[in-house]
């Protein structure tokens, strides 16, 4: 799994637990203060900094390890044996998530696509060749959370001309020979409908 750059997952347990001792909500907080010590300070300072993840950053971390295992999969593609594998399918589909969920509010959504990471998630998308139908997947539903009622993010779809490379990933998943309907729902489906979703965000 790659590494969330974050620090202590449970300083927050922490600060609730320091904050708690100091006041137990029984008493005015003017009756029970006190100066803070140098050692107290320090380690609130040490909480806020390593328990707080700078979104944007961690957006840009992201990108970055997706686009070396990325690099990696075309490596591998194209015959390269001695490449090593940073990322399995699973933990690029966990990252992808992540990215997902910060892209939820509005300004992140205007941050990455500042980012040109438009261009990024429409051209992994649109990679038959040697990028995982999941990968692909997740990409097209990153763009739909992104454009959703996000008119700096819709426009810039459009001035990128990225409508047509919308129509092109939904037309290109139309099955060529006899598939079984099993198949076509949770294989090829999946992808028309996530590149249905980004058209219509």
């Amino acid at each position: 799994m790659a590494s969330s750059g974050g620090g202590d997952q449970w300083a927050w347990l922490g600060l609730l637990k320091w904050s708690l001792s100091y006041s137990d909500g029984t008493r005015p907080s003017e009756e029970s203060m006190t100066p803070m010590s140098a050692e107290d300070k320090a380690f609130l300072e040490s909480v806020m900094k390593d328990g707080i993840i700078d979104e944007g950053e961690r957006m840009k971390f992201i990108l970055k390890e997706m686009a070396d295992a990325l690099d990696v999969m075309k490596a591998k593609s194209e015959g390269d044996k001695d490449v090593q594998e940073k990322l399995s399918e699973d933990d690029m589909e966990e990252l992808l998530q992540e990215l997902r969920d910060i892209v939820e509010q509005i300004d992140y959504a205007r941050a990455f696509a500042a980012m040109k990471g438009l261009p990024f998630l429409l051209g992994c998308a649109s990679e038959r060749k040697f990028v995982p139908r999941s990968i692909r997947a997740a990409c097209l539903g990153i763009v739909a959370t992104m454009c959703q009622n996000n008119p700096a993010v819709q426009l810039q779809m459009l001035e990128e001309g990225s409508i047509p490379k919308l129509a092109h990933i939904y037309f290109a998943e139309f099955p060529t020979e006899y598939k079984s309907e099993e198949e076509l729902d949770e294989i090829d489906g999946l992808l028309r409908t996530k590149a249905v979703q980004a058209l219509s965000a």
